[in-house]
């Protein structure tokens, strides 16, 4: 079997500048959200100029091209992506961010917000995009909502799958029809009898990568009876976004076959992530690479600017609260967040704000231990780090849901020991509460997730987020 490479990114959130990049409301829509905005078409450029240079075969693109469905935003990325394929090979699938599902597109200028700004119809969409890789075409399927899901012939013995499962499932969620999934099986069954393996793209999650606590409204409607479907088929590989974090998550159907999500992190945000995938010989090889930087505006940006722009999503609300209501006020509410009685509690979210700003570990371990009885956290721990601040470890770990846990990688034992009981923490304290064991109970479904959310990101799950390999 000959060998072919391939390289998956997602979540590519295109902005166009012509929709604003300075004044107060860009100021407060960009430092509220993980991705980059005014920084995006630089950041394309430099992952388009490396891909171009590389030994891919091609690039699939798994939805969110676009920051909210602008026509802007549109035609200046169609740009981009007709003069990339000129070199190698492009199949893509959109998604919600393509047509803006909330209808509200949105441009900014001054300290004003516009919602002006003319988006894509799903017909467009499809249209605009439905040209790339249509000479290597095998099969297609229009959805409900007018959308295409498309089999490719990558190579002599490689198809690849990219499904759009926009607003197809059940209750208008995204997801697939029962002729949707349908369809798709018989495409992966086609393939096998054809002697080809084969590979899959969809936006939305298939498996919960982290937790059902955070990944729930993320993934596709029936979604584990879906993975079990397509593994039972043969599907043994399959690429999604969505979520922003880079995870590889295994799921075993009740026949006994394995499916492998990998969860392509975004390209517009930390750690700007692309997904190398090698076939050779029945086996998938996937490698994940950050991006190293790009150039705006004439000066050079390193890998720092995407960890800083997504770590300021929860500092400038921190320093907001600690130093300014009316602030904390516009910086909640870019994020769509009010909180009515601010203004009577504002003297406390200013007092924890500037604690946890400005708080060592040692003493945040001493006030822990001393509301539990010495029982919260690991002292011997906690005394490793007693002078250092709490909040960039804080931090860290905030950036594992996005880079697969690649900072978890180096971080001390001692850390992931605090993480650890400070995650379980919840749990125990509810299990010393005098509440009826049916509360109780279900509760503790909530303070387990918990636990498992933090002990998954400093000590993450087999495979590898950025190394495995795969049998297809």
């Amino acid at each position: 079997m000959a060998k072919t490479k391939l390289a998956f990114i997602a979540d590519v959130h295109y902005y166009s500048p012509r929709l604003g990049i300075k004044g107060r409301a860009y100021e407060l829509r960009s430092g509220g959200d993980q991705r980059a905005l005014a920084e995006s078409g630089a950041v394309v450029d430099a992952a388009f100029e490396k891909l171009k240079n590389s030994d891919i075969s091609a690039l699939v693109i798994a939805g969110d091209i676009t920051n909210d469905g602008e026509k802007w935003s549109h035609e200046e990325i169609y740009e981009k992506l007709c003069e990339f394929n000129k070199n190698k090979e492009l199949y893509m699938i959109t998604s919600t961010h393509d047509w803006c599902t909330d209808g509200n597109p949105r441009r900014f200028e001054g300290d004003k917000v516009y919602s002006d700004v003319e988006a894509m119809s799903a017909e467009e969409l499809d249209r605009m995009y439905e040209n790339f890789g249509r000479d290597k075409l095998v099969a297609e399927f229009e959805t409900s909502r007018g959308f295409h899901s498309r089999c490719f012939q990558v190579s002599d013995d490689l198809r690849l799958l990219c499904i759009n499962d926009d607003a197809d499932g059940q209750g208008g969620r995204s997801g697939y029809s029962e002729e949707h999934i349908a369809w798709t099986v018989e495409q992966i069954k086609a393939a096998k009898d054809a002697g080809c393996c084969v590979l899959a793209t969809e936006h939305h999650l298939l498996l919960y990568n982290v937790s059902g606590l955070i990944n729930k409204g993320q993934s596709i409607a029936d979604n584990y009876e879906t993975a079990a479907r397509l593994a039972d088929a043969g599907l043994r590989l399959i690429f999604v976004g969505h979520s922003h974090f880079q995870r590889t998550t295994e799921f075993v159907s009740p026949a006994g076959n394995k499916i492998t999500q990998v969860n392509v992190g975004a390209l517009c945000g930390y750690p700007a992530p692309i997904n190398y995938v090698t076939v050779e010989n029945g086996e998938a090889r996937v490698k994940v690479e950050f991006m190293d930087g790009f150039t705006y505006n004439g000066k050079e940006y390193g890998a720092e600017f995407f960890k800083d722009h997504s770590a300021d999503v929860l500092l400038n609300i921190l320093n907001a609260a600690a130093t300014d209501k009316n602030e904390l006020r516009d910086r909640l509410g870019a994020h769509g967040l009010k909180i009515k009685p601010l203004d009577k509690i504002y003297f406390i979210v200013k007092k924890f704000a500037r604690t946890a700003l400005n708080i060592s570990v040692g003493r945040a371990g001493r006030l822990i231990n001393f509301f539990t009885f010495g029982k919260g956290v690991n002292k011997k721990a906690v005394k490793a780090h007693k002078k250092e601040r709490l909040l960039p470890y804080i931090l860290n770990i905030f950036l594992c849901l996005f880079d697969g846990s690649a900072i978890a990688k180096d971080m001390p034992e001692t850390v992931k020991t605090v993480a650890c009981d400070v995650g379980s923490l919840p749990g125990r304290i509810v299990s010393k509460l005098p509440i009826k064991k049916a509360k109780k109970e279900k509760i503790n479904k909530t303070t387990d997730e918990i636990k498992n959310i933090v002990t998954e990101l400093v000590y993450p799950s087999k495979p590898d987020n950025l190394e495995f390999n795969v049998e297809l």
